[in-house]
């Protein structure tokens, strides 16, 4: 017995009525073969099986132009159909004929047997464009399994000098409805040459694809239960697909298909995917499929999140935390809020003088915390340490520029037995790392304000920043802060001064000199690049929609049209940082050999109209400035940036710093040390 024979299942007539039955169902189609009487030449035709539910099958001519009164000169020998993955032969005998179809009696037995390892599947409205060495050739897709699929395309429209090579691997893309699904270099394995076209099949020469950007810090993937279910029509086949998940993180999950049926190729990008989490609760996203590792009758798929709606993704990544930490609360809308001021009084956060700041406006300052901490607005989030229904933990961060987030109100109950403090700046930094390469994030650069006296903030947060030595992966700017009052008495001041807002020019003129002062990243972070300033009022919109308000102006003081300073009027609701670091003028001296206290305190009675409060912070940069002219102020800010590029040198520093080993005999005392300094 042969190896062909060996391979051959018989096939019961009662299981061929059935698999007939589906093809109906389907509206596909069964291919006859004919034989002609005289010079042993072979024709194909294709028809549509009717309904069975006996040994006799009645069929329709899919094309009944092409056989005409040609039946007399051929004898049919039976009729064949495929799966995709099973080639199916029936030895039928023809009972009665005409122009529009036959009938047949089908055998007691047919023969199947599998042609290939994995089912192939055909495909429509998919483009493909194969490129090799400056020739380009677009066909389309025309049908497909996990582990090759191929391409038509016509080739008469194609010069001969430009003809693929098939013994050189190809660059292939493909597209569905003028999105990009693959893209990827190939082998060609097989070349059909017809007529007027040609048919070329791709096997993609790795099982395994790498993003541009490695994360060393990949995030843990956890097995949850119960376990969630994929979702997706598959872009090149047009199918729903339903898989069961093995894992998942923030950042991406694993699946595992049978491997004759797989359809998850290394490469393919999924538009839109969802993931069921439990009944009545999903998310949807945009994959790409990055590995496929076939064992034994399964193959296991890894697939990246490219991108999701962040209220999605926070759904996600509140489960994955919480799973991890039963203590961890990231952004969950039912916080108590009567809980969290308790906390802030407790902790301290709230001393008796920023009260008094607050005290003025408590009523607004109640309205946009449950806003914050109720509505989960695209702009916020936050992660809690609780237990038993009291806060121990707690930090913040805020969309407030385009691509920057600042991170804020860190505080924690000084506790060495939960490490709260500890627990919540990790999470924080997690969840940064999960959606950092999410175009949806809007997250480029991360900032934090913090005075040079918080213990803990100067060891964790400068340390870390400090330890990359490259402003242009992380820079420290150093501001003075203090108040003004709002009821300054106008004074007369010479006609060589102004202050009108800046243009393109001046910003131009702003970033020069604090690229030679600094060189740091605020720039770009703060959206002070003139690119940025011009697309401004997008951020300003998100506040809108989250029911809060976020306006920026800048302006140029100028003496006889010569630029001395930047300001900058920051104006949003008030609390939204307790330290109204979000709701400040900035005032960039450029020209202090010019700029005196009579110029500044010019443009100061002039900005401070703006704001509707008795008074008003200032940050102030350089701080020397303050210093040389006597100016009082109360506190110094360091602001730290981080280019998000950079992200995984980073972790590096700050995981080292949060988790020392515990094989250090130091340990516990370490923990304690960085928990007493919290602020």
């Amino acid at each position: 017995m042969n190896d062909i024979e060996k391979r051959r299942k018989k096939i019961l007539r009662s299981n061929l009525i059935n698999s007939l039955n589906r093809i109906n169902f389907k509206n596909g189609d069964v291919v006859f073969k004919f034989k002609h009487k005289k010079y042993n030449n072979y024709i194909l035709l294709k028809a549509k099986p009717q309904t069975c539910n006996n040994t006799f099958l009645e069929c329709l001519w899919s094309d009944p132009g092409r056989i005409k009164s040609k039946w007399k000169l051929y004898d049919l020998e039976g009729f064949s159909f495929n799966d995709g993955l099973n080639q199916v032969e029936v030895q039928a005998q023809l009972v009665d004929y005409n122009d529009d179809g036959l009938i047949v009696e089908l055998p007691e037995y047919s023969y199947g047997m599998q042609l290939r390892a994995v089912k192939r599947h055909l495909c429509k409205e998919v483009t493909a464009q194969i490129s090799q060495e400056g020739v380009v050739v677009t066909g389309r897709l025309i049908n497909f399994c996990a582990e090759s699929f191929a391409v038509k395309y016509l080739t008469k429209s194609t010069p001969a000098n430009l003809e693929i090579n098939t013994e050189n691997s190809a660059n292939i893309v493909l597209m569905h409805k003028g999105e990009f699904i693959f893209s990827g270099k190939c082998t060609i394995i097989r070349h059909e040459k017809h007529a007027n076209e040609s048919i070329l099949v791709f096997r993609p020469e790795k099982d395994t694809i790498r993003k541009k950007k490695f994360n060393e810090h990949r995030t843990e993937r956890l097995v949850l239960s119960p376990l969630p279910n994929l979702v997706f029509y598959h872009p090149l086949i047009q199918k729903k697909i339903s898989l069961g998940l093995n894992d998942i993180s923030a950042l991406g999950f694993s699946v595992e298909e049978d491997s004759e049926n797989s359809i998850l190729l290394p490469g393919l990008i999924i538009p839109e995917l969802k993931i069921e989490l439990i009944h009545g609760m999903s998310i949807c996203c945009k994959a790409q499929v990055i590995y496929r590792i076939p064992k034994d009758d399964v193959v296991r798929c890894g697939m990246v999140i490219l991108d999701m709606k962040m209220q999605d993704h926070i759904k996600l990544s509140s489960l994955i935390h919480k799973a991890k930490n039963r203590y961890s609360y990231i952004d969950c809308t039912n916080i108590d809020l009567e809980a969290l001021w308790d906390f802030f009084f407790d902790t301290g956060f709230v001393y008796p003088s920023k009260y008094m700041h607050i005290a003025e406006q408590k009523d607004k300052f109640l309205s946009v915390y449950k806003k914050l901490y109720n509505e989960n607005p695209e702009i916020s989030r936050y992660v809690i340490y609780q237990d038993k229904g009291k806060i121990y933990g707690h930090v913040a961060m805020l969309r407030y520029y385009q691509k920057t987030w600042l991170i804020h109100h860190h505080a924690a109950v000084k506790s060495t037995k939960n490490r709260a403090g500890l627990v919540v700046i990790e999470h924080i930094m997690q969840y940064i790392n999960e959606i950092h390469s999410l175009p949806s994030a809007k997250i480029n650069y991360i900032g934090i304000y913090f005075r040079p006296d918080n213990r803990f903030a100067k060891r964790v947060f400068e340390t870390t920043i400090r330890a990359l030595n490259d402003i242009k992966k992380s820079s420290i700017d150093e501001f003075a802060y203090f108040y003004i009052h709002n009821n300054m008495a106008t004074t007369a001041y010479s006609g060589s001064l102004s202050l009108c807002e800046t243009d393109l020019e001046e910003l131009e003129i702003f970033q020069n000199w604090y690229d030679e002062v600094s060189g740091g990243l605020l720039i770009k972070a703060l959206d002070l690049d003139p690119e940025a300033h011009l697309i401004d009022e997008s951020i300003c919109k998100d506040y809108v929609k989250a029911g809060l308000k976020r306006e920026k102006k800048i302006f140029s003081l100028k003496k006889d049209d010569e630029l001395l300073a930047i300001l900058i009027v920051n104006i949003s609701d008030f609390g939204l940082n307790m330290s109204e670091l979000t709701n400040c003028i900035q005032f960039f001296v450029l020209d202090q050999s010019q700029l005196n206290r009579h110029s500044y305190n010019f443009a100061i009675e002039k900005i401070v109209q703006f704001y509707e409060y008795t008074t008003v912070p200032v940050l102030l940069y350089p701080k020397s400035f303050a210093e040389k002219h006597q100016l009082p102020f109360d506190k110094t800010y360091f602001l730290g940036l981080l280019n998000l590029d950079y992200l995984n040198e980073c972790l590096d520093v700050f995981l080292g710093i949060i988790t020392p080993k515990k094989s250090d005999i130091f340990y516990s005392n370490i923990v304690k040390r960085l928990n007493n300094l919290q602020d």
